[in-house]
């Protein structure tokens, strides 16, 4: 008689189980990595925006109407909701779901977001 070697269903299932339980704890914290990550990528650009308009500014003594194009991640809309001759605000809103909601900077370098205060710490 031959004896089979392998394994059991029982086993396969017992490492099935671990596998899903692994996942289950791992993959929360790999999202909550990478919208972090995205939301750190948005506030350097929105400082880089910033800093190009005030150099606009130095230039030609009034803050762009537009938005240049930038290198940003495709995570965020960036928006110019509001500028004059002497202010600016920069908006970066996510386009999933985040729990710092809209960025945003102006010309004396407030930053804010509108569901918490600490995003940008």
């Amino acid at each position: 008689m031959k004896k089979f070697t392998g394994f059991t269903l029982i086993e396969v299932l017992i490492a099935i189980a671990i596998v899903a339980i692994l996942f289950g704890i791992a993959f929360p914290s790999y999202q909550s990595h990478i919208q972090k990550s995205n939301r750190i990528a948005a506030q350097l650009a929105l400082t880089k925006l910033a800093q190009e308009f005030e150099r606009v500014n130095a230039r030609q003594g009034a803050y762009p109407t537009t938005l240049p194009t930038i290198d940003a991640t495709d995570s965020y809309t960036y928006a110019l909701p509001s500028v004059t001759d002497d202010t600016f605000t920069i908006t970066a809103t996510p386009k999933m779901s985040d729990e710092c909601g809209t960025l945003s900077i102006t010309q004396t370098g407030e930053t804010a977001s509108s569901k918490s205060s600490g995003c940008w710490d």
